[in-house]
């Protein structure tokens, strides 16, 4: 497939459902962007706007990142890299995860042995109920791009409707999610037939373009979030594949250089997804805690 012929997509729904609330991403609402636009995007700053800094909202900003517990951190260092035949391929994501008490592989990363980069990520939220994640998700609403910014503080500058500005530990980066990608096309049944806990599925396939060199062929990856509501604790599981898009049911190879994917991205995919989730995971509870 030619990267070149995607276009910006236009995003995709999420239902709502305050018994089983999936957190989504409020963007930017700015103009999708353009090729022309790339040398603009690398001019971004994570920091906060004079205007931002005005907002009720900057406060969350100013907690920082918030620190994944030492289990995350120790399973996403470099060097930590798992056996190939602890990772799965994206057809098999039903079978790993429909389990009872979902997943056994919580944090990890590895190249699996046809090239693709694998990560898996769990980040779990004692406290959270479904009424609190719903209260963020309905009240929680900074302007523009502080939403995003709040997320992970340095390390995120944008979100549009399908794409976003960010740093996953390599620079700057343009992301476009080309493809939503949920349950259905997955084949997950919500909830799961043995994971009951299970609310629903998002993600994407994506195209990731380094804003140093906008012209290079993008890397291809796809992503699924897994969110899980228990009775008080909420937690989310998520699970990248590097150097392939799925289509159709099928994982459709696309290694960068046609080389397998280096551990060194796989690592800092995993280290930023538990930073981030971590992060969005204590903004709930703390904006919960402040409205009471």
């Amino acid at each position: 497939m030619d990267w070149k012929k995607y276009e910006e997509g236009s995003g995709w729904d999420i239902p709502f459902d305050r018994k089983s609330p999936i957190p989504f991403v409020k963007h930017c609402r700015k103009p999708a962007v353009t090729a022309e636009n790339y040398s603009d995007l690398y001019q971004l700053s994570s920091d906060l706007t004079v205007q931002e800094k005005r907002s009720a909202y900057a406060k969350y900003f100013a907690l920082g990142p918030a620190c994944p517990t030492e289990e995350n951190l120790r399973a996403t260092e470099l060097g930590a890299a798992l056996d190939p035949t602890a990772g799965f391929p994206i057809e098999d994501y039903v079978k790993h995860m429909d389990v009872p008490g979902c997943c056994s592989l919580k944090t990890g990363y590895c190249t699996l042995p046809n090239g693709v980069g694998f990560a898996a990520t769990t980040v779990t939220a004692p406290g959270i109920r479904a009424e609190v994640m719903a209260h963020f998700i309905e009240h929680f609403n900074p302007p523009e791009d502080l939403y995003y910014k709040i997320w992970y503080p340095g390390a995120h500058f944008r979100h549009y409707e399908a794409s976003a500005v960010e740093d996953v530990g390599h620079g700057m980066e343009y992301l476009q999610f080309v493809e939503g990608l949920d349950a259905e096309k997955i084949g997950m049944p919500i909830p799961g037939h043995k994971d009951p806990y299970c609310i629903g599925i998002t993600g994407a396939n994506i195209l990731a373009r380094p804003l140093h060199a906008p012209e290079s062929e993008p890397v291809y990856m796809a992503e699924l979030c897994y969110y899980r509501q228990m009775e008080d604790c909420y937690e989310t599981r998520v699970n990248f594949w590097i150097g392939m898009h799925f289509k159709d049911g099928a994982s459709r190879l696309h290694l960068p250089q046609g080389k397998p994917v280096s551990e060194l991205f796989s690592s800092a995919l995993a280290r930023h997804s538990v930073w981030e989730t971590t992060t969005f995971m204590r903004n709930v509870l703390a904006f919960w805690r402040d409205c009471q």
